[in-house]
């Protein structure tokens, strides 16, 4: 197999002096070189899952580790989100098709979601960028489809019709890659999924499409109106014993900081407002911090460094902005030496917001990087019309088109790095990869399970 690492995020590898054809025609090559049977067979690995874990874990916040590993051991699932690290570093050891792309590198199928564009619209696609690398199309795509099968067994679906849908997801993104390709290289950059179009596009999938889908979408679009800095201080704010509103605490998750860490932050937030748009820099001109806490989210994430900001506006609004630690690439954690381990760290921020506003439609106009305390941070507003839907409460059918729509749009993300045509010369005709794919997945959460069994043991002694 060929070892050659992309994980490296640089821009320069995507940047290829070679036309649409000649693209394709390499990609053609790499298809002899690596074939679709050798893709999608699957290598079995040797590791400490457990030590893996405890070296990721070595960077976090210690009284956190407690709910982070309660909140893994919910299911396979949940412990599958929570161990990016572990799947990294099997994939450098499965044969692999060495066609750099700017992939997400944790796209499961909960890491999509809607969220809004500076216009106010709502948009769906990818919404978790930190394991964001130059890396194979396939990685996305496996990590993908593992997760379909595991949310899929959480819900009590049947196996034969899940071995079904992930053939089918695998064709969907093969058929996006087909059709991004005819498309001119505008109409692939300006391209965005509004919710609108998302239902358009669910009924050209199926014509039967279920109801239920239907009213979860156009739930979606009413409960997101309400999902502002506003709607989330009256739910998470208080009034102190000097008459401030400030943030509630819940320690461990969400806690006050010390004077000394409260300043490290509002410095970052300096440093952050220096790498912003210049409108973005005029518009905060009008907000000063008001309180500042620490506040985990997630599964793979709870752990880390994150804060939220509340400033304060000139008319008395608010505006609440996440400051979320960027850590190094997982694989990265496991493999460098510490000294190249921070090193790499520091520009991890960067890595993350250029992966985020390459593979999303239309980011966050907030979105940018800081640094403090030796280590990398990205900022975003919180929570603003962020909404994801609840795959658990999804029927069969239902969860079958949402998944269709992941993989639709995880290709079109694919579809904007300038070396996408050499995925479309590598997919063509190569229908034998949809069973491939299925049966690599259905390998691997074996191995999630083993893995979370060994986990369990570990965290129940």
């Amino acid at each position: 197999m060929d070892q050659q690492r992309l994980d490296i995020f640089d821009l320069k590898k995507i940047k290829i002096n070679k036309s649409k054809a000649e693209l394709e025609q390499t990609g053609k090559q790499r298809q002899k070189a690596v074939t679709s049977a050798e893709l999608s067979t699957f290598v079995p690995v040797h590791r400490d899952p457990v030590a893996d874990i405890e070296q990721t874990e070595a960077k976090m916040i210690p009284e956190l580790l407690p709910l982070r590993h309660q909140r893994m051991l919910a299911s396979r699932f949940a412990f599958f989100r929570g161990t990016a690290e572990l799947m990294e570093r099997d994939l450098k050891q499965q044969y692999q098709s060495m066609m750099p792309v700017v992939i997400c590198g944790d796209a499961h199928v909960n890491n999509f979601g809607f969220y809004a564009s500076p216009e106010r619209k709502l948009l769906f696609g990818l919404n978790d960028f930190d394991e964001a690398r130059i890396g194979n199309w396939e990685s996305d795509v496996k990590r993908l489809l593992v997760s379909i099968e595991l949310a899929g067994e959480e819900n009590g679906f049947k196996k034969d019709d899940l071995y079904d849908l992930l053939q089918l997801t695998t064709k969907t993104y093969r058929h996006a890659i087909k059709s991004a390709n005819k498309l001119p290289l505008s109409a692939v950059f300006y391209y965005s999924f509004e919710i609108h179009d998302m239902i358009e596009n669910i009924h050209k999938l199926d014509d039967d499409a279920p109801e239920q889908m239907e009213a979860v979408l156009q739930n979606l679009i009413k409960k997101s109106q309400n999902s502002n800095s506003e709607e989330i201080i009256r739910k998470m704010g208080t009034i102190n014993n000097r008459g401030q509103l400030v943030f509630r605490d819940n320690p461990p998750r969400a806690k006050h900081l010390s004077d000394a860490e409260y300043q490290a932050v509002a410095n970052g937030y300096e440093k952050y407002r220096e790498n912003v748009r210049q409108d973005i820099k005029v518009y905060l001109a009008n907000f000063h911090i008001t309180d500042i806490i620490r506040y985990s989210v997630g599964v793979g994430s709870f752990g880390t460094r994150c804060f939220l900001l509340l400033l304060t506006g000139i008319d008395g609004s608010h505006l609440i902005l996440q400051v979320k630690e960027a850590m190094p690439l997982r694989y990265n954690l496991l493999q460098l030496q510490v000294q190249q381990a921070i090193a790499n760290g520091l520009q991890a921020g960067r890595r993350i917001v250029t992966a985020q506003r390459v593979l999303q439609y239309s980011s966050d106009p907030f979105l940018a990087s800081t640094r403090f305390g030796q280590r990398s941070y990205y900022v975003r507003q919180f929570r603003d019309m962020k909404e994801s839907i609840k795959i658990e409460k999804l029927d069969f059918s239902s969860y079958r088109l949402y998944c269709q729509t992941c993989a639709f749009c995880l290709a079109m993300a694919h579809a904007q790095s300038p070396t996408s045509p050499m995925l479309r010369g590598y997919l063509r005709h190569q229908k034998v990869l949809d069973q491939g794919l299925a049966d690599w997945a259905l390998h691997y959460v074996d191995q999630v399970d083993q893995d979370y069994q060994a986990f369990k043991k570990h965290v129940q002694k």
